[in-house]
Parts: structure tokens; C-alpha cells; sequence
């Protein structure tokens, strides 16, 4: 968000009009233009005071659109390489590792009862 104001409330405050016999009405364009003064007032606070915080966000919500592609990516890649794999799959792999836990205790234990210690076995 580059832009630039080039017109300021004190311009539009102090800017003065010429008379013309065959103008407009002087209080009428005064009436108008001090409400156009007051919504440029309030346009000059918003760019002062909230357009610094819209752009920051507006940063932040690009890094995090980056970081969503790259993850959607990631999960795209994860997916593939799980794909096929069941949930009974998964039991299987988690009842095999528990049975080698068995195995590998009772395996200790043995070596423990014959005097060994297995965690200084090379």
C-alpha cells in the first residue's frame, strides 16, 4: 500500500474560493466542504493510526499463505508416501515391535542369570 496523500485537511480548511455574482451559494459550499473536511479528518486519522497495522498484517498473512503452501505440499508428500498403508497395517507394526521388546527382556534376563551383563556385551 504505496500511496501517497497529496491533499491535507489544513488545504482543504484553508482553501478560499473566489466571489462570482453568478456563483453558488458562499454557506452552502462552506456547509459542504466542512464535511469533506471532517471526513478527510478521519481519513488522515486512518492512515495515520491503522494503516501501518493493516500493512503488517498484510505481511504476516503472506508468510503464513507461504508456510501453508509449503505445509500443504509437505502433506501431499506424506500422503504418498503412506499411501496404502491400514490402520491394521500400523497394529501390526506396533504388535511386532512389542513382541521384539518381549524377546529382547527375556534375552537380558537369561544373560543376567548366567552372569552376564548385556549392556557390556560388544
Amino acid at each position: 500500500m504505496s500511496y501517497k496523500n497529496t491533499l491535507t485537511s489544513s488545504e482543504i480548511l484553508a482553501k478560499k474560493f473566489r466571489a462570482n455574482v453568478k456563483g453558488y451559494d458562499a454557506d452552502e459550499v462552506d456547509a459542504f466542504l466542512d464535511g469533506v473536511l471532517e471526513e478527510f479528518r478521519h481519513y488522515e486519522d486512518f492512515l495515520k493510526n491503522e494503516l501501518p497495522a493493516l500493512e503488517k498484517d498484510g505481511a504476516k498473512l503472506e508468510s503464513l499463505s507461504k508456510k501453508n503452501q509449503e505445509l500443504e505440499i509437505e502433506l501431499a508428500v506424506l500422503k504418498e508416501k503412506f499411501n496404502g498403508l491400514t490402520r491394521h497395517d500400523t497394529l501390526d507394526v506396533n504388535q511386532n515391535n512389542l513382541e521384539l521388546h518381549k524377546r529382547i527382556s527375556l534375552l537380558e534376563k537369561a544373560l543376567y542369570r548366567l552372569g552376564q551383563d548385556p549392556t557390556k556385551i560388544k
